[in-house]
C-alpha cells in the first residue's frame, strides 16, 4: 500500500510540474522586445539567374542590423562543420524523410546552399553600398581562417 501511496505521490508531482499544452506566458513589463527586431524578417529567394532577391523587410533593415547579419552568415559559411559532406546513408535517410516532416529539401545540397548564402551576401553589400553604409570584402573574410572561441 505504502509503495503505491508514493508512486501516487511521484506521479502528481510530475504531472504538475509538465507544461500546459498551448500555453505561451504573456511578456514582461517593460520588455524591450516588443518592437520591429522581435519580428523574424522575411527571407528573400534566389532567381533562376541565380541573383538573391531581398524581401521588403530585409531592405529595410539598418545598416548596423544588415552588417550583423552578414558577419553572421560568414561565420556559419567559414564553420567547417557545415561544410562536411554528409555520408551516403544519411543523405538518403533525409531525402527519404522530407516528405514526411514537411521541410524543402534544400538544405541536403550544400553546394545549393552555399550558392544561396554567397548570392545573398553579395545582394546585402549592394543594399549596403546603396545606403551609404560601409561595405564589407566578403572575399577576404571568407580567406581568413576562422577565429577559435571568445575567452571571456
Amino acid at each position: 500500500m505504502l509503495p503505491r501511496l508514493a508512486l501516487l505521490a511521484a506521479q502528481l508531482f510530475l504531472a504538475s510540474c509538465a507544461a500546459v499544452p498551448g500555453y505561451m506566458p504573456p511578456p514582461l513589463e517593460g520588455s524591450k522586445h516588443k518592437g520591429a527586431l522581435a519580428k523574424p524578417l522575411e527571407s528573400g529567394d534566389v532567381s533562376d539567374a541565380g541573383r538573391y532577391e531581398m524581401s521588403s523587410t530585409e531592405k529595410s533593415m539598418d545598416c548596423k542590423r544588415m552588417t550583423g547579419s552578414m558577419q553572421v552568415t560568414i561565420r556559419r559559411l567559414k564553420d567547417p562543420v557545415g561544410r562536411e559532406e554528409p555520408s551516403a546513408l544519411s543523405a538518403a535517410a533525409e531525402k527519404a524523410a522530407t516528405p514526411f516532416y514537411g521541410s524543402s529539401g534544400k538544405t541536403s545540397d550544400r553546394a545549393g546552399l552555399y550558392a544561396r548564402e554567397r548570392a545573398k551576401l553579395d545582394a546585402y553589400n549592394a543594399e549596403l553600398a546603396a545606403k551609404g553604409c560601409k561595405t564589407l570584402d566578403i572575399e577576404a573574410e571568407l580567406a581568413r581562417a576562422p577565429e577559435g572561441p571568445k575567452k571571456y
